[in-house]
């Protein structure tokens, strides 16, 4: 089975890092500003740390797209940009699934947090997937049950921390 992405989300993700590539490139190239030199990180490093900070967030958004492909005994994510990047991992590998319920202006989105020795491993969420609840069903690992967590827990988890 494989997944299906919402055009409206790829096309959010998009629009997002067209625009924050736009604020790079008038900032940094178009000003005429030589960025490697010290000078210009003197000059307001905290304006340029934001716009890197958004760069990278807006990046980091391009790497979350991926195609999920379920088999039989094993799960396959591809990101959907750059298709080479792929991790393939069997149905064992993983300890545990839970349901997450995340907010975004746009409502409610839940997501299946596969989980491996305590740590977050991957995600499928309903807002990047039409058919999330198939690939829901077809996951063979143990499920359990909901996570009830506030948005600085998820983030926490996300970076690497142990449930």
């Amino acid at each position: 089975m494989k997944s299906k992405i919402k055009i409206t989300s790829f096309l959010l993700v998009l629009i997002i890092n067209f625009l924050v590539g736009i604020l790079f490139w008038t900032i940094f190239i178009k000003a005429g500003n030589r960025i490697f030199e010290y000078g210009f990180w003197t000059y307001k490093p905290f304006i340029l740390f934001l716009i890197i900070f958004l760069e990278i967030f807006a990046l980091s958004l391009v790497f979350q797209l991926k195609r999920v492909i379920i088999e039989k005994d094993k799960v396959i994510f591809k990101n959907l940009i750059f298709p080479f990047l792929k991790t393939e991992r069997l149905f064992t590998y993983y300890d545990f699934s839970k349901i997450v319920e995340r907010y975004s202006k746009s409502g409610y989105h839940e997501s299946l947090w596969l989980f491996k020795n305590g740590k977050l491993e991957n995600q499928i969420s309903s807002f990047y997937y039409s058919n999330y609840t198939k690939l829901k069903f077809e996951m063979k690992v143990q499920h359990k049950g909901k996570l009830k967590i506030n948005s600085f827990k998820q983030i926490y988890y996300k970076l690497g921390g142990k449930l």
